[in-house]
């Protein structure tokens, strides 16, 4: 269940950008958590792990990195800082619901993300720490919200764009 507030993310924050693209938006809006396969043969500790995909400065990097990796791939700047928003997004989300012992079937347990490396500051306000209840409605209320919030700008596009074009004077 964990992890699906990010996809609400990715469908809410295309409102922001209609030319960029759903599909690479829900990946940006998950990419922290997709980071952490490439690095499973290095055998990390999770700690380590966190540091690299969910840490403050990292996820920064990664939100420099998607920023760029659009603009190479001749998106426009509003599009990449668009996917860039994104990726920050799960950053925000995970500061709110981590760390995640009641999912985790834990009874509480103490902040894991880090700001910088090893040996910073841990922070996550731990609302996953309560009940794996309270972890359901927050992700599926975060998706479901994110996901009536792009149906409702996707219904409104064509009436939108056409109000637009008809105010615009033709030369």
């Amino acid at each position: 269940m964990a992890g699906l507030a990010h996809l609400g993310a990715g469908f809410a924050l295309q409102w922001l950008d209609p030319k960029a693209k759903l599909i690479p938006l829900l990946v940006a809006a998950e990419v922290c958590d997709l980071l952490i396969i490439p690095l499973l043969p290095f055998r990390l500790s999770p700690a380590d792990g966190m540091i690299l995909t969910h840490g403050l400065f990292m996820t920064l990097v990664w939100v420099a990195a998607a920023a760029l990796l659009a603009l190479l791939l001749k998106q426009r700047l509003r599009a990449a800082l668009v996917y860039a928003a994104a990726v920050f997004s799960h950053w925000v989300l995970d500061f709110i619901t981590h760390p995640m012992g009641a999912v985790l079937g834990a009874q509480y347990s103490l902040p894991d993300m880090p700001l910088v490396f090893r040996g910073s500051v841990l922070v996550g306000l731990g609302l996953y720490n309560h009940s794996y209840a309270l972890a359901v409605v927050f992700d599926l209320g975060v998706t479901f919200l994110g996901l009536a919030a792009w149906l409702v700008w996707k219904r409104r596009q064509p009436r939108l764009s056409r109000v637009v074009t008809a105010t615009v004077p033709r030369a």
